[in-house]
């Protein structure tokens, strides 16, 4: 078997639901004596996953599931990292990043959408990642997609010093545009402050992330 035949059944754990199932054989890829390790794909399909089970409204949601994509996140860009920008089958992209991006995105309005559903169980908060008096402190969600802009703001950063007095500008170097950042991830942080419910807070982190947006 190869990468592709663990992306397969990645993704066939993923197409059933099987959130569980998928995340647990990423990890067993993931493993140090495991002979095929998980490239960028892997990841994506178990991010995926995670964001179709948390936008699909239902019992099994969890709050959690923000953060643990990010981990994902986070674990695939340490391996790239760490080939020191060489190994492209590592190499995360923007939708890598939009994928987590747009999950905190959404946190705020899928609270409030459950709240006034009355879908907030018991069960359900005790998922929750926030807890005690920060339970129902709305901006959870906007605060860490904007975190997440500001990641791939520096990852892009990051990327333009690397190349920064290159003389054979042909030169294939997979640190250029690591990131790509664009107006769709600026307008879905915008839009989750606008409908997080903080009002003042909230219209000015929007004012500055338009002022960004258009410099």
């Amino acid at each position: 078997p190869d990468v592709f035949s663990y992306n397969n059944l990645l993704n066939l754990h993923a197409n059933r639901g099987n959130v569980d199932k998928a995340e647990a054989l990423l990890k067993k890829m993931d493993e140090p004596d495991h002979t095929i390790p998980p490239d960028a794909y892997s990841y994506t399909i178990v991010m995926n996953a995670f964001q179709k089970k948390f936008t699909t409204s239902g019992s099994e949601r969890d709050m959690k599931d923000p953060t643990k994509a990010e981990e994902l996140l986070s674990r695939l860009v340490k391996k790239f990292e760490e080939s020191h920008y060489s190994d492209i089958n590592l190499r995360p992209t923007h939708v890598t990043f939009g994928t987590v991006l747009s999950m905190y995105a959404a946190a705020d309005r899928i609270l409030k959408e459950d709240m006034s559903r009355g879908d907030v169980t018991r069960k359900w908060w005790s998922r929750n990642i926030l807890s005690g008096a920060d339970k129902q402190k709305m901006g959870w969600g906007a605060e860490n997609a904007e975190r997440i802009l500001e990641w791939m703001i520096a990852l892009k950063e990051k990327g333009k010093r690397k190349t920064v007095g290159k003389k054979d500008k042909t030169d294939n170097n997979p640190v250029d545009d690591l990131i790509l950042v664009n107006n769709r991830h600026f307008l879905t942080v915008i839009d989750a402050w606008a409908k997080a419910g903080k009002g003042v807070m909230g219209a000015i982190r929007c004012e500055r992330l338009l002022e960004r947006l258009e410099n």
